[in-house]
């Protein structure tokens, strides 16, 4: 697989195509990579026509987004943020997986922007759970899917997520782009928010197609500030040490230092995961959940507490009420090994999260509300 990226991205030699190749190309939702080369590629006549069928489908699913974003009628300033703002970076655009179409307005206008969006026709689909977050609110416009954001970070830590948005802000204008650094600030910043849940190929090559077109060693210094200003710089360096070593990015000093162990447990991390984590399995994804957000002796009692109170039909009795953390801990241990095979691999990607500097040690993220950022307590 990574040689066909290689061989699509930056010219190398043609190599040969499995469908396992196929599969897992699919799981990070980036077949459309291989179009241009896959006349050249050594494949099973079957496997190329489903590729070809695969991605002429993929390629008019993406010409039906780009002509939706086209006609998005609004009159106040937004900006494109993902989707097409990565595309951009592709030698062929059109060929890189679309997914919904996401824009931020500034906040005076949020409100007035997806009024207008109702106004054209869209209709709003927003859950309740959006809607009480109120990060964004999602619209439908002849079958594709637009996020209007009124902010965009998703971080642990008010003061960065409030330094990530003000970058976004300050830059948005009626031409409805980014200027190149800020939009690899969101680059970054796509990938930390899919940590957790497990993130693809898919966003990696993303940010690995910015840093050829606009980081080079000249610019990194201007780039550093946005990052150490947001927490991102060790997640971007060692991303990108990981593209030179799997990917075929050309090599940058400003990542030759990068831990390469480090690396090579992110990139294994990535493979387990697939696009938004579709690899993984609903208890591996809850496993996860419970070690990232369980991280101190109290809050790892509290939830466990909670837990019982949910599930043990004695703790209905007053008196046993406060052991309800003790049965679910039998519970726990009553477990399969498969459980604590997922709780070992939940504490190893909890630690790879740590040393990248991404992980939310603390529970909740920063939300925007009244004014101001502040943390809550949110299962994403």
């Amino acid at each position: 697989m990574f040689k066909l990226i290689r061989a699509a991205l930056w010219g190398t030699e043609v190599t040969e195509a499995t469908e396992e190749d196929f599969d897992e190309m699919r799981l990070h939702a980036i077949l459309g990579l291989v179009g241009p080369i896959l006349s050249k590629v050594k494949m099973s006549p079957k496997l190329r026509e489903k590729w070809q069928k695969t991605i002429f489908q993929q390629y008019i699913y993406n010409m039906h987004c780009f002509d939706v974003q086209s006609s998005i009628s609004l009159t106040v300033p937004y900006v494109v943020i993902k989707g097409t703002s990565a595309a951009q970076y592709y030698p062929y655009p059109e060929f890189r997986t679309m997914g919904d179409i996401d824009i931020m307005t500034r906040r005076e206008d949020y409100q007035a922007a997806c009024q207008m969006l109702v106004q054209s026709g869209c209709k709003e689909i927003t859950t309740e759970s959006h809607k009480e977050i109120g990060r964004h609110r999602e619209f439908i416009m002849r079958d594709i899917s637009i996020e209007v954001h009124s902010y965009f970070s998703w971080m642990n830590d008010p003061v960065k997520a409030k330094a990530l948005d003000e970058y976004i802000y300050n830059n948005i204008s009626d031409t409805h782009v980014l200027p190149d650094l800020i939009n690899g600030l969101v680059l970054i910043e796509h990938i930390n928010q899919h940590m957790e849940e497990g993130l693809g190929l898919r966003q990696i090559i993303d940010w690995m197609m910015f840093v050829d077109k606009c980081l080079p060693d000249e610019k990194w210094e201007e780039f550093q500030k946005l990052v150490i200003d947001t927490g991102l710089e060790r997640l971007a360096i060692v991303t990108t040490k990981m593209c030179e070593m799997y990917l075929g990015l050309p090599k940058h000093k400003w990542c030759e230092k990068a831990d390469r162990s480090l690396c090579i447990k992110l990139m294994e991390y990535i493979l387990k995961c697939g696009n938004f984590g579709n690899k993984r399995s609903i208890k591996d994804r809850l496993a996860s959940g419970r070690i990232n957000r369980s991280l101190t002796p109290i809050s790892i009692l509290a939830s466990m507490q909670r837990k019982g109170l949910e599930e043990w039909r004695l703790s209905r009795i007053r008196l046993l009420k406060p052991f309800a953390w003790l049965w679910k801990s039998f519970q726990i241990l009553k477990g399969s090994k498969p459980h604590l095979k997922d709780y070992i691999n939940a504490k190893k990607q909890s630690k790879l999260l740590n040393s990248l500097g991404v992980k939310r040690d603390i529970l909740g993220v920063a939300v925007y509300k009244d004014g101001k950022y502040s943390k809550q307590e949110i299962l994403k």
